[in-house]
């Protein structure tokens, strides 16, 4: 049985995304970078209360963490996307930006526990959210910013794109 104080915890993060993006931001489509910071905190800490109830609330797409064109992910040391709304267990071995640049081995050496650090790089973005090959991006050159962090045994990460 859980205790009191995991219940509460599980339920404010249940409940925060209402709260706090209860209001849409009107027809905009993209992120900012301190939604996709918040979602990455929200993710984190969930990690931290029930690591299963959190891979799993990042991967199902109602679990209340895609907001726009943001959602945090996860992935382990092995490199396999343990948390992610469209590409679950994929690997990240071979992430690369369009300049050839390892994004992952950026994360993996730098991600501190407790510690939110930043990455930008030249990445697609997708259709509407679609997982979709790299020739159906919207547009292939666009900056985006990944805000990561380590949790535990995961490497965890959300990015916005810089208009």
């Amino acid at each position: 049985m859980m205790s009191k104080k995991k219940i509460l915890a599980l339920l404010s993060f249940l409940l925060l995304p209402i709260l706090v993006f209860a209001h849409d931001h009107g027809n905009k489509t993209y992120g900012t970078k301190e939604e996709a910071k918040e979602l990455l905190i929200r993710a984190t800490n969930l990690l931290k209360v029930d690591e299963i109830v959190g891979l799993t609330m990042m991967t199902v797409q109602t679990g209340g963490f895609i907001l726009k064109d943001l959602y945090p992910f996860c992935f382990d040391d092995k490199l396999t996307i343990v948390s992610h709304p469209y590409n679950l267990g994929a690997s990240m071995k071979d992430l690369k930006d369009i300049n050839g640049d390892s994004v992952t081995k950026i994360i993996m050496a730098n991600a501190r526990e407790g510690e939110i650090s930043e990455v930008t790089y030249t990445f697609g973005r997708y259709v509407s959210g679609d997982n979709k090959l790299p020739e159906d991006y919207l547009d292939s050159s666009m900056k985006k910013t990944a805000l990561y962090t380590r949790a535990g045994k995961y490497y965890c990460m959300s990015g916005y794109y810089n208009k």
